[in-house]
């Protein structure tokens, strides 16, 4: 860790009891056959800077005549029900108490000035879409510790599994000096985050593939450059593969056009490398289903 660096978290970690490196070809063989697994997508409104959200300097956004200013994005959270191993999240969505009292589940000042949340709306909050589901929440599939994906924490049960992309906690930035202690506070109580294992892919597609309940159904990808151990998710449904990119992607404008996120990202290099090995894999699925980061 270079120096002026933090972790996302002091939060401890251990190996994820679930899944199994795969190589993509495993995947990609899979997932095109209809599948058990049902995902439903819940945003909430927010507003972001274009600037953040994409790069205005690529040649296609500056061609575009693109200026930046306060986007219009939603905060996700994905709802995996798979038919034997039960209901998940992927990515928690928003709490109502985080947004109207965030001191108190442990907010840092800092976010609380800066971080956008009093712009946060959570309807519904992840309390009402855990409730809408009838079922106990098995666990929590993260993309990444940023803020407005652990924003949904305060509702979760403590006793939750958490599942991460490997590194994703310990991976250092200077920015998580203002967040390594919200995420610290949120995540103070539960069991260690698991990190699911990756063994690079020896296709060469990705950095690395994990069939994540071992039956071909669902699916990670590290995508890093976002953050070190970011992770996206493939389900097999019934009318064909869907893709959740996670902060891959935040855009529609970035998807359609292969740009990659602006300011909010830790390696602009590997963001441009997961987002064009993404695009590349739903071109090659035409069936696919995109799930953005932050728009429809």
């Amino acid at each position: 860790m270079k120096l002026f660096e933090f972790k996302a978290t002091k939060h401890a970690t251990a190996p994820a009891p679930i899944g199994a490196p795969v190589g993509s070809s495993v995947m990609e063989d899979a997932i095109d056959h209809p599948g058990p697994v049902v995902v439903k997508s819940i945003g909430t409104e927010w507003t972001a800077k274009l600037s953040g959200l994409l790069n205005l300097k690529h040649p296609k956004a500056v061609a575009a005549g693109l200026e930046d200013g306060p986007e219009p994005i939603q905060i996700y959270t994905h709802v995996v029900r798979h038919p034997t191993e039960g209901f998940f999240l992927v990515d928690t969505g928003v709490s109502a108490e985080f947004v109207e009292h965030p001191a108190e589940v442990g907010v840092g000042k800092m976010l609380r000035k800066y971080g956008g949340i009093s712009d946060m709306h959570p309807e519904p909050s992840t309390a009402e879409v855990i409730k809408a589901e009838g079922a106990p929440l098995a666990g929590v599939f993260m993309t990444h510790l940023h803020l407005d994906h652990v924003s949904g924490f305060p509702d979760i049960p403590k006793d939750t599994p958490v599942y991460t992309g490997y590194h994703e906690a310990e991976a250092g930035l200077f920015l998580n000096m203002f967040a390594q202690g919200t995420n610290n506070h949120l995540l103070e109580g539960r069991p260690p985050l698991q990190e699911l294992q990756f063994n690079g892919d020896p296709d060469g597609k990705f950095a690395g593939v994990n069939d994540v309940f071992g039956d071909g159904t669902f699916f990670a990808i590290l995508t890093p450059g976002h953050t070190e151990g970011h992770t996206s998710y493939v389900a097999r449904t019934a009318e064909g593969p869907v893709l959740l990119t996670g902060d891959v992607c935040h855009t529609r404008w970035g998807w359609d056009n292969d740009v990659e996120p602006g300011s909010f990202l830790a390696d602009r290099d590997g963001s441009r490398e997961s987002l064009l090995a993404l695009k590349a894999l739903s071109e090659r699925h035409p069936n696919m289903s995109v799930r953005l980061g932050h728009q429809p």
